[in-house]
């Protein structure tokens, strides 16, 4: 009878991970990820801390699917998603909310903390190639980010970052 529980304990933990973590790479999914914007959301509101929402993109991730194979870009999102976990702290949430979109939050940081962050960020992934197959695969990413105001939602919120993103996205071109 204890075989069967602590088998179905570690089939439920199992799907647990499942559902709260990308199967890729590892890290927070979408879901997981909501779930803690709300709960930061709600903390920033009710005593006033701050954190801030970056949205990062991988720059031309279809061209790499479609010239090198998806089992590269697959390569390239892990290896991206390794330095995303090396370089953020601890505290901060890293996610893979969409096909070559990550999400992060970052508490405790102002303007200037956060954007000195991002540019420490860009210059560590533009530097890092992915190898697949003995070959590189250089990337960049663009990067977009916006702080939780107090009557924010996490729909606003994701949509601001994400408009961002983009408009980093079109500067780089």
């Amino acid at each position: 009878m204890q075989r069967e529980i602590d088998s179905l304990r570690e089939q439920l933990a199992e799907m647990e991970r499942h559902a709260y973590h990308d199967v890729l790479t590892g890290l927070s999914n979408r879901r997981l990820f909501v779930e803690r914007l709300e709960n930061r959301i709600a903390r920033c509101q009710r005593y006033g801390d701050n954190c801030a929402l970056l949205f990062l993109d991988v720059d031309n991730l279809k061209a790499v699917n479609d010239e090198r194979g998806h089992a590269a870009g697959d390569a390239l999102l892990m290896h991206l998603s390794k330095l995303l976990k090396t370089h953020m702290r601890k505290s901060d949430v890293v996610a893979r909310i969409g096909g070559d979109e990550f999400g992060l939050l970052v508490d405790n940081l102002d303007c200037d903390q956060v954007v000195e962050k991002i540019a420490f960020l860009m210059k560590r992934f533009s530097g890092a190639n992915c190898v697949h197959e003995g070959k590189r695969l250089p990337f960049s990413v663009s990067i977009g980010y916006c702080f939780v105001g107090p009557k924010d939602s996490v729909e606003v919120l994701m949509s601001r970052a994400d408009a961002v993103m983009y408009l980093a996205k079109d500067k780089s071109k």
